[in-house]
C-alpha cells in the first residue's frame, strides 16, 4: 500500500472547502487499492469534508497531548475520530511555531494508538532517532513516519523544492533498519510532475503534498501520476 496524504495546513475556510469538495467530486478521480488518498485538514474542515466527502479518507494535524478533561481549547483524539482516521503529528512547523517537543509529540502519538487514528509522524534527519525512541515495538508498528528536509517544505510561493531522490531514499532506508515501523513516506514540494520518481521507489512507502493539495485539479492530478 502507497499512501498520498495531503497536507492543507493553515488554509480554507468552510466556504473554500465545500468548494474544494465540489471541484474534486467532478474530477471523478480514479481510485486503487494499492494507493490510499487522504487530506489531512485543519480541525474545523474536517465535519465538512465528512460530511461533503464521506468516502474520502480525512486527517487531522495536531491532537491534544490529554484525553478528555479540564484542558481548555484542546481537542481530544475521541473528539477527532468521528472524522478522522490519521494523523499528521510533529510536523516541522508545530515544532518551530508552537514548539512541540519530542515528548509533546509521543504523547499525540500514544492518543491516537489509543483512539484508533493511525499516527504519522513527521520526523527531520536531526530528530528522528531521537522522536521513534519514545516508542515501543509494538507501538512503531501502528505509527507511519513522514520523512522531510526542512529545506524541502512546501508553501505557496515559496522557493522550496524537493529533495534530492537518493539522499530521501538513503534516510528512509536507515530510518527503516532501526525502527520497524507501518511505513516510512516523504514529504516536501510533491506536485503531479515529480510525484512517481518518489512514489514508485519500493522504499518509500508514499508522499505527503501540501501546497499541491490546496487545489483540487492539482491534487487529482498528482493522485492520477501516482497510479
Amino acid at each position: 500500500m502507497k499512501y498520498i496524504i495531503g497536507n492543507w495546513k493553515s488554509h480554507k475556510t468552510s466556504p473554500e472547502i465545500q468548494t474544494w469538495a465540489q471541484g474534486w467530486k467532478q474530477l471523478k478521480v480514479p481510485s486503487s487499492d494499492q494507493v490510499w488518498v487522504v487530506v489531512c485538514a485543519p480541525l474545523i474542515g474536517l465535519p465538512v469534508l465528512h460530511e461533503l466527502l464521506p468516502k474520502l479518507s480525512l486527517g487531522a494535524q495536531v491532537l491534544s497531548p490529554f484525553g478528555d478533561g479540564a484542558y481548555t481549547g484542546a481537542v481530544s483524539a475521541r473528539m477527532v475520530k468521528e472524522y478522522a482516521s490519521f494523523a499528521l503529528l510533529g510536523h516541522v512547523e508545530r515544532r518551530k511555531y508552537f514548539g512541540e517537543t519530542d515528548q509533546q509529540v509521543a504523547q499525540q502519538v500514544l492518543q491516537a494508538i489509543d483512539n484508533e487514528i493511525v499516527p504519522i509522524v513527521a520526523v527531520s534527519d536531526a530528530n528522528w532517532a531521537q522522536q521513534l525512541s519514545q516508542f515501543d515495538n509494538q507501538q512503531l508498528l501502528k505509527i507511519l513516519v513522514m520523512y522531510e528536509p526542512p529545506s524541502a517544505i512546501s508553501t505557496s510561493g515559496s522557493g522550496s523544492h524537493a529533495a534530492d531522490l537518493q539522499s530521501v531514499k538513503t534516510a528512509i532506508t536507515q530510518i527503516k533498519a532501526e525502527f520497524k515501523v507501518k511505513g516510512v513516506l516523504y514529504g516536501g514540494s510533491v506536485d503531479p510532475e515529480n510525484v512517481a520518481t518518489y512514489i514508485k521507489e519500493d522504499v518509500i512507502d508514499g508522499v505527503v503534498p501540501g501546497a499541491a493539495s490546496l487545489d483540487p485539479s492539482t491534487f487529482a492530478a498528482l493522485v492520477e501520476a501516482s497510479l
